[in-house]
């Protein structure tokens, strides 16, 4: 959703972070877009329906619509999505026995310390969050399906970063929304991924996740990913907020490659079985 320049941040959670600046906080963010893509698992799930079509195209790009105008126009907007965040990504984060004792550590570390070591565990909860979420959606969803929502995420992201510059104010509200601090230790904020003075929304992370749920190549993906990423922060020398979906499509056209993998999913399982030709041994 945006990469903005964190500068003078004063959340308390974050005011001890070491200072760093925005060209390489950046760079370390495409890198985790880059991983992110390298990391999911792809799925050969093949029970996907054609009748989510209309719900994997249209219900990404409108939750980043809807998430915007919560932030906008509701009053306790930012407090509520960021609470949301606060629980909902280590949730989903340890879902599953492995995942579980890895998210575990990774929040304790997060809550206890500060500065890039907290941050890092923040992204890194974030990362394996958005890993299920995409997972969940590559099983229920047709894969080329998940592909056009990515390409609808990116093209409403570029009108509300660019066009009616909405986002920039939404997702800074949501940055500094304050969240509850028991025994001193503000809990872990995990409604964006912030490192050093670039910060990047969920649906940035969770875009790459979904390009390597359904990439073949996900080596190729990734680095056509995080190159694109690198060459779009170009544009930060002419503004301070870019839509961080959009590089995600260079990796979508690497992953994409492979067009049979794409349609395999919407295809039912015995319309790829031919009928079987028996011929008879000549004497």
């Amino acid at each position: 959703m945006e990469v903005a320049d964190r500068g003078g941040d004063p959340r308390p959670a974050r005011s001890a972070r070491a200072q760093l600046s925005l060209a390489p906080s950046y760079a370390v963010l495409c890198a985790v877009q880059a991983g992110i893509v390298l990391t999911a698992r792809p799925t050969t799930n093949e029970r996907a329906s054609n009748r989510l079509l209309l719900a994997a195209v249209v219900l990404p790009a409108a939750a980043l619509g809807a998430g915007v105008a919560v932030l906008r126009l509701a009053a306790g907007g930012p407090h509520a999505l960021a609470l949301v965040g606060a629980i909902g990504t280590p949730l989903l984060a340890g879902a599953g026995r492995r995942r579980l004792p890895l998210a575990a550590a990774l929040w304790l570390v997060a809550w206890l310390t500060h500065g890039l070591a907290r941050e890092t565990a923040e992204i890194a909860l974030i990362a394996l969050a958005v890993m299920t979420v995409a997972r969940l959606a590559s099983r229920i969803a047709p894969a080329w399906s998940i592909a056009a929502g990515l390409v609808a995420i990116a093209a409403v992201d570029l009108v509300l970063v660019w066009g009616i510059r909405q986002v920039q104010p939404a997702t800074t509200a949501l940055h500094h929304a304050s969240l509850p601090a028991p025994a001193g230790h503000t809990v872990p904020a995990l409604q964006d991924a912030t490192f050093g003075s670039a910060t990047m929304g969920w649906l940035d992370l969770l875009a790459p996740a979904l390009v390597g749920t359904i990439a073949r190549a996900r080596l190729r993906a990734a680095a056509a990913t995080g190159l694109a990423a690198g060459a779009f922060g170009l544009f930060l020398f002419v503004t301070s907020t870019v839509p961080a979906t959009v590089p995600v499509l260079a990796g979508l056209a690497w992953a994409g490659a492979d067009r049979g993998h794409l349609r395999r999913p919407c295809q039912p399982r015995r319309a790829r079985v031919g009928p079987r030709v028996v011929g008879r041994r000549p004497a």
